[in-house]
């Protein structure tokens, strides 16, 4: 699942969840292929995201896992003091498992479909 701007949403793609406008008001339901009358739609009704399958735009500020990596790596070249490389081993800890939890979720989203 990927947590998109109006502004990157195309027809085609399919919506995670349903798509509520500031209201709670129900626009669209999960799993709907959406068409340029649904994005029209939520221009008008305010929508700003829409969580949508899959991962289907890479984002300028999202990063795969070894991008990460690497800076977490470059960051911390050169540092010796072990509660700084303690603090190094908890983000590589978090980020892997975030990677990990993604991963989940895109298979559950394609065993649905």
């Amino acid at each position: 699942m990927q947590r998109l701007p109006l502004s990157y949403i195309r027809p085609g793609m399919k919506t995670y969840e349903e798509v509520i406008d500031a209201n709670g008001r129900v626009l669209c339901g999960k799993g709907v292929e959406l068409t340029e009358e649904h994005i029209r739609k939520f221009e008008e009704f305010g929508v700003s995201f829409i969580t949508v399958e899959g991962n289907p735009v890479k984002l300028p500020w999202e990063k795969t896992l070894e991008e990460e990596l690497k800076e977490l790596e470059e960051r911390f070249e050169g540092i010796t003091d072990e509660n700084l490389l303690e603090i190094k081993r908890i983000f590589r800890e978090f980020l892997e498992e975030k990677e990990k939890k993604n991963l989940e979720s895109t298979e559950s989203t394609q065993t649905e479909n």
